[in-house]
């Protein structure tokens, strides 16, 4: 029974977590603007019962929220517990001031993360550093980053852009995440810079992690939805598998079929008609 101690204690050690994610504690922060910052978030420096570590925000000194994100820091605008939506924008651009972003941030990044998760085909908004000049981008040049020796260009796209995609005198020096809702592309600088203002938005699924951590992945059934699918590594072996044992099935159905009622009255008609005719090779002439 005293062995017993530390393996019940650990098996309660590791129930936690997942309790306290799916009957969370009532508890609410809020700083500046972002109120009522409840479950899975939390305030830096709140009571270890308030929201998920993994999506602690802080408050700066001068009352703004924070996010902390691959390194990255971005002022939080709003927070949609309905739809699962926190809007984030660079705080180096949420001022509209000429410049980087704080930290590169592509799509590949928030794939990757577990916590977080964008719809494929993102809008980005890339910075291009260029040793010449591209008159085809002449109005999203950066003005406080270009100079005689190279040119810098904002360019924005409905996708991740890579340095195959783009001309070999420019290379790809940072990127921001973006959202639009009109069907027209900003294309001037002033332009892409206003809609970088807005930031973008984040869909958060905290389960999400549990099952990262099990050594699946999260196939959500459409880009707006929360709700997700814990897939495994082997499941397409196993589909495979399936696929396999379902066409052998239906082979070997088809070949008693076959024998059934093709090949068995063959085989009796032939038969009967070798019987026919050596009956009648035997009658006496």
């Amino acid at each position: 029974m005293r062995n017993s101690a530390p393996i019940a204690l650990l098996i309660i050690l590791l129930f936690i977590p997942i309790q306290a994610r799916n009957h969370p504690l009532p508890c609410s922060t809020s700083c500046g603007d972002i109120h009522n910052i409840g479950y899975p978030f939390r305030l830096k420096g709140d009571p270890p019962h308030c929201g998920d570590p993994d999506y602690e925000l802080y408050c700066d000194n001068h009352n703004r929220t924070i996010l902390n994100f691959h390194a990255g820091l971005y002022y939080v605008n709003n927070i949609s517990y309905d739809q699962h939506l926190i809007r984030l924008v660079d705080i180096n651009l949420a001022a509209g001031n000429c410049g980087l972003p704080y930290r590169s941030l592509g799509l590949e990044e928030v794939v990757g993360d577990g916590r977080y998760y964008r719809q494929y085909f993102s809008p980005h908004a890339t910075f291009v550093r260029c040793s010449k000049e591209i008159n085809s981008m002449g109005s999203s040049m950066v003005p406080c980053l270009s100079g005689n020796t190279s040119r810098v260009y904002l360019n924005y796209t409905n996708y991740m852009l890579y340095d195959s995609d783009i001309t070999s005198d420019c290379d790809i020096i940072a990127m921001v995440l973006s959202d639009h809702k009109v069907d027209q592309l900003p294309s001037s600088y002033e332009e892409i810079q206003r809609t970088l203002q807005l930031g973008f938005d984040l869909r958060w699924a905290v389960e999400c992690m549990d099952c990262r951590a099990d050594g699946g992945y999260c196939q959500f059934p459409t880009q707006e939805s929360s709700r997700f699918h814990c897939s495994k590594e082997d499941d397409y072996a196993t589909q495979l598998w399936n696929a396999i044992l379902f066409l052998a099935y239906v082979f070997v159905i088809g070949l008693i079929l076959f024998c059934r009622y093709i090949l068995a009255p063959l085989v009796i008609f032939a038969f009967l008609l070798h019987k026919c005719f050596s009956s009648r090779n035997r009658i006496p002439r």
